[in-house]
């Protein structure tokens, strides 16, 4: 049994790592009996490990939202936009989710946000939009004074960041899309709009429980069966973290709703580079192909890997990050 130090809490669940009142790290409960230790101790030796520090700061939107962000590193500005849900503290804090971060930043400024919303940004009762995403990401790059920011959109962040790039060209230099698509959910053959609803269903019932069940569903379409268990339960808290459960259905529906975008991507103009995994499980490995067919000279990077979120593998990051600075300097 697990047990908040600040609020004492009891949690029978032994995958929490953080408490659901007030965030603290939940420590094992002393019973006198033998108790397994080996997730605790994981934790332990996950935040001992010596990180890169991370520096947080706040901007305000347009239209008056503000929006977390983070920077580390030195050198030309790369800019993490991000589809589902992030939290820059919790991202931070294993090592296996810091690690592309750390690894770009021996080169880059690495800039990451929490959109509204979601994380340490400012709760948003509106709808997400592609508008809002937009002005998120540009409160983020003002805020910053970049120019020339290469944007690095994973998943859903790819069409935030093909739009951008068409609106503000002068402000991007490069593109580069990981586990993007230029066909949404709506515009894939086999979309199944009752599959969805339900879906959308299960995230309002279930996201915020205890149990990690109802998120764990949406973790296995973003991590192999065989990755490391003691980080999927820190995703599933990360999650329960990022967002309630009304936010977290609202932005879900926000990015199925999204249909054939294959117009927005012939008519950039700007360097990009394609980089997905050969058995992604939630975006196909076909979808990155037509992508890269669809945006003109783009280059196309396929990964032996099934991961659809960042990578965390070790050997996957050292190609994704060799790709990318290869990329750079062409």
């Amino acid at each position: 049994m697990k047990q908040c130090p600040e609020c004492e809490r009891t949690y029978g669940d032994e995958s929490l790592n953080f408490c659901l009142e007030d965030g603290s790290r939940l420590v094992w409960r002393s019973t006198g009996e033998d108790e397994p230790t080996a997730l605790f101790r994981s934790a332990g030796e996950a935040i001992s490990i010596e990180a890169k520090q991370q520096d947080i700061q706040f901007c305000t939107t347009s239209d008056g939202v503000r929006i977390a962000y983070s920077s580390v590193g030195s050198g030309p500005t790369l800019v993490r936009v991000l589809g589902h849900f992030t939290h820059l503290e919790k991202e931070w804090e294993w090592p296996d989710l810091r690690y592309f971060w750390e690894r770009l930043a021996e080169r880059f400024t690495v800039v990451r946000y929490d959109g509204r919303g979601i994380g340490l940004s400012d709760k948003y009762e509106g709808d997400f939009t592609e508008e809002a995403k937009q002005l998120d990401l540009d409160a983020v790059l003002s805020s910053i004074g970049a120019e020339n920011a290469i944007l690095l959109g994973i998943s859903e962040g790819g069409w935030t960041s093909a739009i951008y790039a068409e609106l503000h060209p002068e402000r991007v230099s490069r593109l580069v899309l990981y586990g993007a698509y230029c066909r949404g959910a709506m515009g894939r053959p086999g979309y199944d709009a009752e599959e969805d609803a339900a879906l959308v269903t299960l995230i309002r019932k279930g996201w915020g429980r205890d149990t990690p069940a109802f998120r764990q569903l949406f973790t296995s379409h973003f991590f192999r069966h065989d990755a490391d268990p003691k980080m999927i339960a820190h995703f599933n808290e990360l999650q329960r973290a990022s967002a309630d459960a009304g936010t977290a259905a609202r932005y879900w529906k926000s990015i199925h709703e999204r249909g054939d975008g294959s117009d927005l991507f012939r008519k950039l103009n700007v360097p990009t580079l394609v980089v997905h995994c050969q058995d992604d499980m939630a975006v196909s490995a076909d979808e990155g192909r037509l992508l890269a067919s669809t945006i003109p000279g783009a280059h196309l990077v396929l990964l032996p890997s099934g991961t659809h979120y960042f990578p965390t593998d070790r050997e996957v990051v050292a190609k994704v990050v060799g790709a990318i600075n290869r990329f750079v300097d062409l």
